[in-house]
This record gives C-alpha cells, structure tokens and sequence, in this order.
C-alpha cells in the first residue's frame, strides 16, 4: 500500500487545495496491478479526509479489493457549485479531479472501474454527482446519506440551519423537483447509464435514517436496481466501519466477506493480518 499527499492549484475552486490517496501496490491478497480501479470517496459535514483515513479501514480495504482511494476535503456545501460564491465543488469532483488524478497516477480511465462514494454530506454529494457524472462514475456508494437535504438542515441536526440551507440550495419549493433533489433524479423514467447503487443506513441513526428511508422507498417504488443494507447502528465511525467490507466488495464486483483477510510472507511462513 502506498499512501500520498498531493497538493495543486484547483481550477474550479480557484485556490490550492490538498487530496490524499491510497495506492494498492503490496500485494499482500493478491497482485494488483496498474492501472487500478479507482474510489473517489467524499467526506462528510465538518469532517476532512485525514479523518477518515485516521479512523477507518480504508488503507486495508484498498489493499484486500484492489481499489485505489482518492480523497479531497470537503468544504459543508454538499460538494455544489455555488457561482456567487465563485466555489464550483461539483466541477471539481465529477470532472476536474479525476481528469488530474488520471494524469499524474497509475489509474484506470474506464467507466467500469471508476467510482463515487461519501459519507453523510459527502453521500449527498456522491449520489448528486454520480448521477450528474454517469458517464464518468459506473458505480455509487452512499454510506448513511444526507439523502434529503431540505430534511437534515431543517428538523434540528446539530450543525445546521434553514438559513444555510437557503444560502446552498435555495428555497424548499426549489430544491423539491430540482436536479439537487436525489429522489426526483435517481428515479427518472428517462434515465441512461444511471450507476449500480450501494446504500446503508443504520436502523438508529437519528439524524438521516428517515431520508434514507425515503429515498430507498422511491428506488423500490420505481424498481431501481440497487443494494441496501441496514442493520444496527447510529450516524457514527462504527456502523460505517462495519459497511466497508460490503461496500468494497460491491465495488469490486465480489462476494461481500469473500476477500477480508491480509496475508504476509514472512520468512517462508503465511501470516494472516485480520
């Protein structure tokens, strides 16, 4: 595994921005070889891509499935373009990013082997521009969403507030029916080249379990192909923790708990990493 810092200057957020990456080169389940599948994974509200590689697996999952991670930071505006702020998030995710991540790194520049995902915010964001992007992004992966925007910033979630609402999306009758508006846009009838779909949610998470709920509900209603997975757990490190490995394996077109153990040779002999 090899783990990078990479610092440049972003045209769609005109200022110099930072992104770590994890690279898939040990070889320790398996030989990956370049050039590799590839996650670009969104943090959530408040929270910044060393975050998540400090407290979650991402390092041993990129190495089990064979899937590189890109991570940027995110900035609290569910990764939009925001023209008065001259801030163009989306821009910088479905397009800018992964043409520079392709540039200078060993990745693959097929649709199949690229992939969105966030978590919290930054699910809103993936599955914003992964339907946005669809023919960049082949598949999605939302962990515990902020699928209805409208429902977090205005029923109290610590952190939010309708005033910031209005000042990212506008009114409620704007954002309801709008492009920005998850459930209007992943169940269109119209719909081409729409991603394949992972989505989880624990059972007790009090701040998006109801608008994943109902985002969930529309996908069955439509009869949208996707993966659903639930079980026990709040809106925290955890419950997530628990979802890379079926994450992972979806995007790696697997058997979820099929390839979760590391094994080292070391002085002739296999040892296993759990």
């Amino acid at each position: 595994m090899a783990f990078l810092q990479i610092d440049y200057k972003s045209e769609a957020l005109m200022r110099s921005v930072n992104i770590k990456v994890i690279l898939p080169t040990d070889g320790l389940s398996g030989k990956w070889e370049p050039p590799y599948k590839t996650l670009y994974l969104l943090p959530g509200y408040s929270v910044n891509a060393t975050e998540l590689i400090t407290y979650l697996g991402l390092r041993r999952q990129s190495e089990l499935k064979g899937i590189a991670i890109v991570l940027p930071d995110g900035e609290n505006l569910f990764y939009q373009n925001i023209a008065d702020r001259m801030t163009f998030y989306s821009t910088y995710i479905g397009k800018e990013l992964v043409e520079m991540t392709r540039k200078i790194l060993p990745l693959s520049t097929r649709r199949e082997d690229t992939f969105l995902g966030g978590i919290s915010m930054g699910g809103y964001g993936a599955l914003y521009n992964g339907i946005k992007y669809r023919d960049t992004f082949s598949k999605v992966a939302a962990f515990s969403p902020a699928a209805d925007a409208y429902m977090l910033m205005t029923d109290g979630a610590p952190g939010f507030s309708f005033e910031q609402f209005c000042g990212i999306f506008g009114s409620r009758q704007a954002y309801y029916g709008s492009k920005c508006d998850l459930c209007a846009q992943w169940t269109r009838r119209d719909m081409d080249n729409r991603p394949e779909l992972f989505l989880c949610c624990g059972k007790e998470d009090r701040i998006v379990y109801d608008a994943v709920k109902k985002f969930e509900d529309a996908l069955r209603k439509e009869n949208i192909p996707h993966i659903y997975c639930s079980g026990h757990g709040d809106h925290e490190l955890d419950y997530w923790e628990q979802m890379l490995d079926p994450a992972f394996s979806f995007l790696a077109g697997i058997e979820a708990g099929t390839k979760n153990r590391l094994i080292i040779q070391e002085g002739g002999k296999e040892q296993t990493n759990l």
